[in-house]
């Protein structure tokens, strides 16, 4: 859209030009030099602004917002200048050769600005025609409608053309999408798929080992659950949370290692991601807590309006759970409370 845009500018400036540096030039030196002068450079400064390649969007509304009152003021200056009776004759070339200097700079902007930029003029010759009578009137409309036969129609196929075009990449943008998608998508299968086989490759000796004629599970195929257990515990965090596990690589295997050492682990998230600094002190808990005998061990991080609370409720197998790790770092707190064979850790944190 934009090179096609760029072709229409560029090709009603070398229209203007023609009009004011070959046609009109004899007409235009022997009436108001001033506003000739003033078109010329209008012209020649929009071709700068044409040739800019990566001037600020702002700067260029500004510059050729400038450049058409300009432009304006020249053409309504040689109307001015021009008697009545010849406002349909080329004494009045600002009428024609401007127009196409309009369109290049009123080119991209909407169909009401674009219109007032190619009609004002030629309605304001056609005002001051007013004075010479029907006649001329008639004349001057028959030169008006000429000018704009020409001027409109290249607009409107110019704006036609620039519609299309987007459309055309709005398309292709979609399509590229699209395709994103399903690369991504497939890609996304494809590394499942993977987990799962590695998954599956754990699951299975220990379903077939419980499936087996033994009495009862002995300490590798108990050792071979809890590691399968935490791996399929890990892939369904993955598969099921939007941002992956909240509870972070580091905590997330530090309740894998307690769970591979025969302890029933549960975790309940409520929350995102948690902060390093928590999950950290939410690891020094869990090794502290593996020290000992432990049966079960269940985590939960529950939000509040003002702060994030993780609690580590074990239940150990001794008769005094005692817990040794009473403080961590600011800004967070720690409180600890024993009942009987059963520890509770509660860690906050501000958010």
């Amino acid at each position: 859209m934009t090179d096609i845009r760029r072709a229409v500018r560029w090709g009603t400036w070398v229209i203007a030009g023609v009009l004011l540096l070959v046609l009109y030039r004899a007409q235009a030196l022997n009436g108001s030099r001033p506003a000739y002068l003033a078109s010329v450079g209008a012209w020649a400064a929009t071709a700068g602004l044409l040739a800019w390649p990566l001037p600020p969007y702002r700067l260029r509304r500004i510059l050729a917002a400038v450049l058409g009152v300009v432009t304006l003021g020249a053409t309504a200056a040689v109307t001015l200048t021009v008697p009545a009776a010849l406002q349909h004759t080329t004494a009045n070339w600002a009428v024609g050769a401007n127009g196409w200097l309009l369109l290049t700079l009123a080119s991209g902007r909407r169909l009401t600005t674009l219109l007032l930029c190619l009609t004002v003029p030629v309605v304001f010759a056609e005002s001051a025609a007013l004075a010479a009578g029907g006649v001329e009137v008639v004349l001057m409309t028959a030169r008006a409608l000429g000018i704009l036969g020409l001027q409109l129609p290249i607009a409107l196929a110019a704006r036609a053309v620039e519609q299309s075009a987007e459309a055309t990449r709005v398309l292709h943008l979609t399509r590229e999408a699209i395709r994103t998608e399903q690369f991504v998508a497939a890609a996304l299968h494809d590394d499942r798929l993977r987990r799962s086989q590695a998954v599956a490759a754990a699951v299975e000796p220990v379903l077939a080992g419980l499936a087996g004629p033994s009495p009862g599970p002995d300490d590798t195929l108990r050792q071979r659950s809890g590691v399968a257990a935490a791996q399929v515990r890990r892939l369904l965090a993955e598969w099921h949370g939007a941002g992956g596990d909240p509870l972070g690589a580091d905590l997330s295997t530090c309740l894998d290692l307690v769970q591979a050492a025969g302890t029933r682990v549960e975790v309940a998230v409520h929350a995102g991601s948690l902060p390093p600094e928590l999950r950290r002190a939410a690891c020094d808990v869990v090794r502290e807590i593996a020290r000992r005998p432990t049966a079960r061990l269940r985590l939960t991080v529950v939000p509040t309006p003002a702060q994030l609370c993780l609690s580590v409720v074990a239940r150990t197998d001794g008769a005094d759970p005692g817990f040794a790790l009473t403080e961590v770092p600011a800004p967070l707190t720690i409180r600890t409370t024993t009942i009987g064979t059963t520890l509770w850790v509660e860690l906050t944190c501000p958010v």
